[in-house]
């Protein structure tokens, strides 16, 4: 019998809770709804990692930059820029970056440059297991870090989330001097 009441007593109480909902105006409900939705969509700004504008050359990738043992794959050749692709953009008909090139040195820096004239350099860090590069400029703000495929004759620079380039893809052939003017 107890068992009977308790059963009965669960189920008035269920039914009188429901029955409060009910009675909430409709504007009542959409607030909380609108309101968890609030905290749903600052939950999921919290949770996205800000990508980095850039980053400077501080001490620790210095370090790394200029300890780093020599990756003839990148280091043996100038690397003319043959393709740039953004996957948020049209695909151009031309080379946007004619006669732009890149060249890695084994002491852990860069020279980047158009036709025959240096416009950047800085210190960079390809990391062999993850296969990225990071560029890090010290002439212009400027940082980037490239998924890396390499083969014999050419270069392919996928861009990453971290410094926000990760719309392009560029592709460069291996040369050995300096682009010229056409």
């Amino acid at each position: 019998m107890n068992g009977i009441l308790r059963i009965l007593v669960v189920l008035i109480l269920g039914f009188g809770a429901c029955k409060s909902d009910k009675n909430k105006t409709p504007q009542v409900l959409s607030e909380q709804t609108s309101q968890e939705d609030n905290i749903d969509v600052r939950k999921l700004q919290e949770i996205k990692t800000p990508s980095q504008p850039y980053a400077k050359i501080d001490a620790p990738f210095k370090d790394l930059s200029t300890k780093q043992k020599p990756y003839l794959m990148l280091t043996d050749s100038i690397w003319h820029f043959y393709f740039a692709l953004s996957l948020k953009e049209q695909a151009p008909k031309k080379n946007i970056y004619e006669g732009e090139w890149i060249d890695f040195l084994e002491n852990g820096t860069y020279k980047k440059g158009l036709y025959d004239q240096t416009t950047d350099s800085g210190l960079y860090y390809y990391n062999s297991n993850s296969k990225f590069v990071e560029l890090r400029s010290e002439v212009i703000d400027s940082s980037s870090e490239w998924d890396v495929r390499v083969d014999p004759d050419a270069l392919l620079l996928i861009g990453t989330a971290k410094y926000n380039n990760n719309p392009w893809q560029i592709k460069l052939m291996r040369r050995t001097l300096f682009p010229v003017r056409k």
